[in-house]
């Protein structure tokens, strides 16, 4: 007889021996979230609600004063229709060009009947995520180059193949341009990582699907959109509400192409204005206000999203009939995902492939395939490589021909960067304040999220789902009253502050992403080494955390990455130039006026900057990439 099934559980701690490991690994993290996240979110609904300068401690109460006078703001109101053009036009480009690149990819190869992806595919997605590793204010100051009217690449290159028109235009000065422009520039950062997503999440689905589908005679469209398509939604609907909380807080992309909030206000969105009016003209509760409004939108956003891709995943609703033996029967429509072959059937698609002849062979699509992927390739890497080129260069090459390649590999700018600019110090500030905190949020993370996983108590689901709100609301709405917060317990523009900072905000991330891994970990071992006496303290670090070794590595990767290219809780909470970190001393460098600024020292920063996360990847890609769709769709 078949034995059943054992069932998992979760353990309970028995008695008071296990006081301080509880308070170790489930009250330290909770209290350093709590205080540095929760707190200042909680706080800020209040502060927008009173008339609170941010430079002295009084404050009146003025109720939905702030919130009535954001209707009169024009710079507001401008910010918001901006930012719903961003959810509207981005998450859906986006998706599409990233979901059309992973179905290329995995199903896009020449077969003989067998669904097979592209050769070589592999470099196709390693390229394609690069520009997810470059920091995003790295990403605009690239781009605001490139688009530069005298000397950037695009209108060099438009000109070149005969369009004098763009011979000196400004794609960011132009109100009728700098929305696009942008929205391209946010679109080429993100796609090479959804199209990773999406890869995984296809590689997922059984080819058995699409064998039957290729017998019965569908065509790769006709697989694609009654495939692909509905057995990845649930990635679909992820990646749409995770684009569309990126467009509502498209501050770091908008601050490094338009500081200014581009010509008549035309690329300004709501987090610009929000840090302009709390940090420059000292209304802290008026701002506020506005970050409330952004958390407002991003919820109702993400509401709609789930409504409305849970309303059209509905199954038909039942068809009532009437028949001899039963006057009303209830009739549920059958839904297929593909057509199925079946012995009756098994002449028919001999007939099929004879009669329905088409020049969108197998061999065509892969082509076809190939030449999309190379021309992607090429709109990422040929940014990339004209900063390279352009770091060995003098300011005065880079004007008279930016085009043409270096004449000798020169490595004065890199110098220049390293030491006159600041980029050294910038660096190794960088690389403490993100060595100290990411092994602070692993260690941190890994303990919460095992401890919320293997443990069974009383609010357990309370503290798991408080630790998840914190990655729906904007940032910032919690940066005016985090600024108090640090100001308070005396770490405002110190590295300690920062570090805890940057612990408290990736804590959410780490802990949802190792909860589901511990929870998924044979408790059988852990069980044998609690009946030969070892305590929990062993238990986690000589069984269990060696035993996550993976999932723990794919999360630090991904901290490493987030950690290294923050800018907004620099900018907001560091401000001693001596403290900066590499996002803020690039923005720093980049805003120098006019032609004052080294541009071949600029380009090596860029390069200085990228480098280690590039790096980094490259060396960890498979890794990283293989993590990609399990750890964020748990």
């Amino acid at each position: 007889m078949a034995r059943a099934p054992a069932v998992k559980r979760r353990w309970k701690l028995r008695d008071l021996e296990n006081t301080s490991f509880m308070l170790v690994f489930l009250g330290l993290p909770l209290a350093i979230y709590v205080i540095f996240v929760i707190s200042p979110f909680v706080q800020a609904f209040y502060y927008s609600m009173t008339d609170w300068s941010g430079f002295s401690k009084s404050m009146n109460f003025v109720g939905l004063a702030n919130y009535f006078a954001l209707v009169h703001d024009p710079v507001f109101t401008k910010a918001v229709y901006n930012s719903l053009v961003l959810v509207l036009v981005l998450p859906p480009l986006v998706i599409l060009l990233s979901l059309t690149l992973a179905t290329l990819v995995t199903i896009g190869g020449a077969n003989r009947g067998e669904i097979r992806g592209l050769k070589h595919s592999g470099i196709y997605r390693v390229i394609s995520f690069f520009p997810y590793t470059v920091p995003a204010i790295v990403i605009g100051i690239l781009w605001a180059q490139m688009y530069d009217p005298s000397s950037g690449l695009l209108n060099g290159i438009l000109t070149g193949m005969g369009f004098d028109f763009f011979k000196s235009f400004a794609w960011l000065g132009d109100e009728r341009t700098a929305m696009g422009a942008s929205i391209f520039v946010i679109t080429w950062s993100m796609v090479g990582f959804y199209m990773v997503l999406f890869i995984a999440a296809i590689k997922g689905i059984p080819s058995e699907i699409y064998e039957a589908a290729r017998v019965d005679g569908a065509g790769r469209f006709r697989t694609a959109i009654s495939i692909t398509v509905p057995m990845i939604r649930d990635s679909i609907r992820t990646a749409y509400v995770y684009l569309g909380i990126l467009a509502l807080d498209a501050f770091v992309y908008m601050q490094a192409l338009n500081p200014s909030g581009g010509p008549a206000n035309s690329t300004v969105v709501i987090s610009q204005h929000l840090l302009n009016t709390a940090f420059k003209k000292g209304k802290f509760g008026y701002a506020t206000s506005m970050g409330a409004t952004l958390a407002v939108i991003t919820l109702v956003f993400a509401a709609l999203v789930f409504f409305v891709f849970w309303w059209t995943g509905r199954p038909p609703k039942s068809v009532r009939v009437s028949t001899e033996a039963d006057p009303v029967v209830r009739v549920t429509p059958v839904v297929r995902a593909a057509p199925v072959a079946t012995p009756a059937k098994a002449v028919v698609p001999f007939k099929r492939a004879v009669t329905r002849a088409t020049i969108w062979t197998d061999t065509t699509v892969a082509t076809i395939s190939h030449i999309a992927l190379i021309v992607w390739v090429l709109v990422i890497c040929a940014p990339l490589l004209w900063v390279l080129m352009s770091s060995f260069k003098t300011t005065s090459q880079i004007f008279q021909s930016p085009f043409t390649l270096p004449t000798s590999f020169n490595f004065d700018n890199y110098v220049s960067a390293w030491t006159s600019a600041s980029i050294g110090t910038y660096f190794v500030n960088t690389v403490i304040v993100v060595g100290c905190a990411l092994v602070i949020v692993m260690l941190l993370g890994s303990m919460c999220a095992y401890y919320l996983a293997r443990y069974e108590f009383k609010g357990s689901k309370v503290i798991y789902y408080l630790m998840l709100a914190g990655l729906t609301f904007p940032v910032f709405l919690a940066v005016v009253p985090l600024f108090q917060t640090l100001k308070g317990f005396g770490l405002l523009n110190t590295f300690p502050g920062l570090i805890i900072t940057y612990v408290a905000f990736a804590l959410p991330f780490t802990v949802f992403f190792l909860f589901a891994f511990f929870k998924t970990l044979p408790q059988e071992v852990a069980e044998a080494a609690m009946i030969d006496g070892a305590g929990p303290w062993r238990i986690f670090f000589t069984i269990m955390l060696p035993m996550a070794k993976p999932g723990i590595a794919s999360v630090a990767i991904f901290n490493f990455l987030g950690l290294w290219n923050q800018f907004l809780l620099p900018i907001a909470l560091n401000t001693n130039s001596n403290n900066y970190v590499l996002s803020q001393g690039m923005a720093s460098f980049a805003s120098q006026a006019g032609y004052a600024v080294n541009f071949g020292s600029l380009f090596a920063a860029v390069v200085i900057t990228v480098l280690p996360v590039l790096v980094t990847y490259i060396i960890f890609q498979r890794q990283l990439q293989g993590s990609v769709s399990p750890g964020l769709l748990k």
